[in-house]
């Protein structure tokens, strides 16, 4: 059944956050059968299946466990490969939103057809939820909170799976050349800051880095 908008959760080991974020996501100010809540289960070990069960009887929500983990960006292949949204917005597990970002969103797109997709800005939170600093996206840009048109992302290309990290990085640089991401000045989401997401490698990182470097760097010499 076709919607107006999907929310894509990508979750691992997040079952200590993912309740908020399932309930914002929920609670949106918007007709529950014009929007989705998709969550991709990326293989946890923790007791995350568990209480993606508490949530069963919203009927506009699903999810979809993998078997094996397979990373970030092709959980959230999966979930846009199984969405019925015209429009699509990612969301952390351990991130929530305001319950304003499906109208605005929806609205700003549905009111420029130029637009391929629109970020929002965010707050950055603590543990508790707590704010600490309004973030603009144009100018610090995250992964989430960005709605896209569903029929062009598949059209030009899903997230490149080779990317466990800077997967939001590459589809950018990818799509670059065919549109620019139009921005909304309205803090809507919410980006939680805790010791489990500051603890990247950084060894990993940085080969991440090479990687998106190497594939969108033009050699002119």
């Amino acid at each position: 059944m076709r919607v107006k908008a999907s929310i894509i959760v990508t979750s691992y080991n997040y079952s200590r956050y993912i309740e908020r974020c399932l309930r914002s996501c929920l609670s949106q100010n918007y007709p529950c059968d014009e929007y989705e809540v998709v969550v991709v289960d990326d293989a946890s070990t923790d007791d995350t299946v568990d209480i993606l069960k508490k949530f069963e009887a919203f009927p506009n929500f699903r999810y979809i466990v993998n078997p094996k983990n397979v990373g970030v960006a092709e959980a959230a292949n999966t979930g846009i490969q199984a969405c019925f949204g015209r429009y699509f917005v990612r969301v952390d597990a351990d991130d929530y939103v305001n319950q304003d970002l499906l109208f605005f969103l929806v609205r700003y797109l549905e009111e420029n057809h130029d637009a391929f997709c629109v970020s929002c800005d965010y707050y950055l939170v603590d543990e508790f939820g707590n704010k600490i600093e309004r973030k603009y996206a144009e100018e610090d840009p995250i992964s989430c909170g960005i709605m896209y048109r569903t029929d062009l992302i598949t059209k030009y290309g899903l997230y490149d799976s080779r990317f466990r990290h800077r997967e939001e990085e590459e589809l950018r640089a990818r799509l670059a050349e065919y549109y620019k991401i139009h921005h909304l000045r309205m803090p809507l989401y919410r980006y939680r800051m805790h010791k489990y997401n500051r603890t990247k490698n950084a060894s990993e990182m940085e080969r991440y880095r090479r990687l998106l470097e190497e594939l969108h760097t033009n050699d002119e010499g």
